[in-house]
């Protein structure tokens, strides 16, 4: 599915601006991936997708980044949603998942949505009762399904998990079922559509819903053994690499044509710009192996049947957050290293600046995370499940 990524660059690179003014991304973009196959990679087998391995569908996701960092991020929510739909019981997993297939096209439903808990919602006969407002809500235009985190109050007291803490219930709302609010205009990743979403004193049915870190995989498979919120956050980090890979190669095409006022030649042959490009580049592609790596490391396990530790957990929690913020650094390196160029509505760093750091702010990837996984090991503190 890579070189299928790869293909639709020119196709998506022709509607970059359009999603840049309109905060979203076309719906005729999204039906054509769709159709593709490229939102199917984290969909389980079992229900007709691809369940592609998880660093092939990491690079999927890298790629689309590469073409354009809306479409990644929109990507990124749709197969990510995806994965923790593995926990649905079968009968909804189908119902939400199923995908068909008509020769070389896939008919593939999508999810979006927010996990964060702004949902309340109240047991009733027949399911739960559920009203709440999400911000967040990328690729949301697009989607079949939308999911909200929620706390579950059942005869008046919270439903809580072994430790205490209230459960976070993750419901699979109708599309008709939920408001979206037009409220997205950021200064990056705008193409994402990442409005506020709303419901109102909604019925989910018995079972479309999981119960974040207490809900059994129903699909017992690789992909679906690797830890999910490693995997989510693997997957937020593929597109500051494909940012910053993108940036690398915008800005040699930069530096090989702009001839500075008052010098003779283009600036490709100045030695500071080249020791910029250098550790732009280093920083990428180091970002790259580091997380590679352990998304490999853990995928060796779940293969085999191993033990996945805390360790593990931890380690990749590590690369996707340092991954992001090198990323970030070498866009940062190369947008001062382009010079007034950069401020250019025209040119593409401009719009990698805002992306990238855009990108940066997702909880799954903050700095806060390094700290986190160093709280982790240092002081065996049991905040290590958020891992």
């Amino acid at each position: 599915m890579l070189e299928t990524a790869a293909a639709q660059r020119p196709y998506i690179e022709t509607i970059s601006d359009i999603a840049e003014q309109d905060c979203r991304l076309p719906g005729e973009l999204i039906s054509r991936l769709a159709t593709e196959g490229l939102f199917a990679i984290t969909i389980g087998e079992k229900y007709g997708g691809l369940e592609l391995p998880a660093l092939d569908s990491i690079k999927v996701l890298e790629q689309l980044a590469y073409a354009d960092a809306s479409v990644g991020w929109c990507g990124m929510i749709f197969c990510t949603t995806a994965h923790l739909g593995s926990f649905l019981p079968e009968t909804w997993g189908r119902k939400i998942y199923g995908v068909t297939r008509q020769g070389d096209q896939f008919n593939c439903p999508l999810a979006a949505g927010a996990a964060a808990p702004m949902g309340k919602g109240e047991v009733v006969e027949g399911g739960i009762l559920v009203s709440g407002r999400w911000p967040w809500g990328s690729g949301s235009h697009h989607a079949n399904w939308i999911c909200g985190g929620t706390v579950v109050e059942q005869k008046g007291e919270l439903i809580r998990n072994p430790a205490g803490d209230p459960t976070v219930h993750v419901m699979f709302f109708e599309k008709s079922q939920v408001t979206l609010h037009d409220n997205w205009n950021p200064s990056g990743l705008r193409g994402t559509g990442s409005v506020d979403f709303e419901v109102k004193e909604q019925l989910v049915p018995d079972g479309r819903w999981t119960m974040l870190g207490t809900s059994r995989r129903q699909i017992d498979s690789p992909l679906f053994r690797f830890p999910f919120f490693g995997y989510f956050a693997a997957a937020v980090a593929a597109i500051p690499l494909g940012i910053g890979r993108r940036a690398v190669d915008d800005f040699e095409a930069i530096a090989r044509g702009k001839v500075p006022t008052a010098r003779k030649s283009t600036i490709n042959e100045a030695s500071i710009t080249q020791l910029e490009y250098g550790r732009a580049e280093s920083l990428v592609e180091g970002a790259k192996a580091y997380l590679y790596s352990k998304i490999e490391e853990i995928w060796q396990k779940v293969a085999t049947g191993d033990k996945v530790e805390i360790e593990d957990k931890r380690q990749i929690r590590l690369a996707a957050s340092r991954a992001t913020m090198m990323c970030a650094e070498a866009v940062d390196l190369l947008y001062n290293a382009a010079g007034g160029t950069a401020l250019q509505g025209d040119c593409t760093l401009q719009r990698h600046f805002r992306d990238i750091h855009a990108a940066t702010q997702h909880r799954m990837v903050s700095p806060e995370l390094l700290r986190l996984s160093a709280a982790a090991r240092l002081t065996d503190d049991a905040m290590v499940a958020q891992l």
